[in-house]
């Protein structure tokens, strides 16, 4: 959906959280399952590998292709939902949906991160400038089967024309990790054992919340810029 001029319509910021919200309540056991399923064991194995140096890398690779499991297996449900309303697909057929393309979501991940990562060392602001280009990579990869360059170039089409809205989405998801991290921080510090169990709940909680917000980021921006709104994979033109 365009203006009159061509350009991409503006992005409903309060829109983009209503939606958000309807549905994390429409589909939370599901998610919940799924959270559950992925973070506690792994959770708790990287808490198991302690401050050894080449331990915690393992952790890092270990939460990395969590991570990565996660946010693809909310996609497919934010997709599901998307479609007709509801969640059809079991919490097995979800993280089954995801496994095969895990390997190159992980890559997809890590380009994004080290791209990100990168950017903000130099100057900041470029960093800054391909977190909102690339936000809805994620998303093209699993829902359009794109590759990984093909996913960044896709989602920085779609975001073209809304980064600044996107950025205001974008604090305020930033807010949501700052205060998850320093509550996590002092619950570990007053009570490592039940600060573990507590920050694990609500992560369990916060950031499938977070990832669903991306998801429907980008299914709001694809219609703006004239995609399919039920789900399903329209054919699009990547330069629009």
């Amino acid at each position: 959906m365009t203006n009159g001029s061509g350009a991409a319509a503006h992005l409903d910021i309060g829109g983009v959280f209503e939606k958000t919200t309807d549905i994390y309540k429409r589909c939370f056991g599901t998610v919940w399952l799924v959270a559950l399923i992925l973070m506690v064991p792994s959770s708790i194995i990287v808490a198991l590998l302690g401050d050894d140096s080449g331990l915690q890398f393992l952790g890092s690779l270990i939460n990395l292709a969590v991570g990565a499991w996660l946010i693809g297996s909310i996609v497919r449900i934010v997709q599901d939902v998307e479609a007709d309303g509801r969640v059809d697909q079991s919490v097995g057929e979800v993280l089954g949906s995801v496994l095969p393309r895990l390997l190159p979501l992980i890559a997809l991940q890590l380009v994004i991160g080290i791209g990100v990562a990168i950017g903000l060392v130099l100057l900041i602001v470029p960093g800054v400038i391909l977190a909102l280009m690339w936000i809805a990579a994620v998303p093209a990869f699993v829902v359009e089967e794109r590759g990984v360059f093909d996913a960044l170039s896709r989602s920085s089409d779609l975001t073209r024309g809304n980064r600044m809205r996107i950025l205001a989405v974008g604090l305020i998801v930033l807010a949501i990790y700052v205060a998850v991290g320093v509550i996590g921080a002092l619950l570990v510090a007053a009570a490592p054992v039940v600060g573990v169990i507590v920050l694990i709940a609500v992560a369990v909680l916060a950031y499938p919340y977070v990832s669903i917000i991306t998801a429907v980021l980008y299914f709001r921006l694809r219609e703006l810029h004239g995609g399919a709104t039920d789900g399903t994979v329209a054919e699009t033109n990547p330069a629009v």
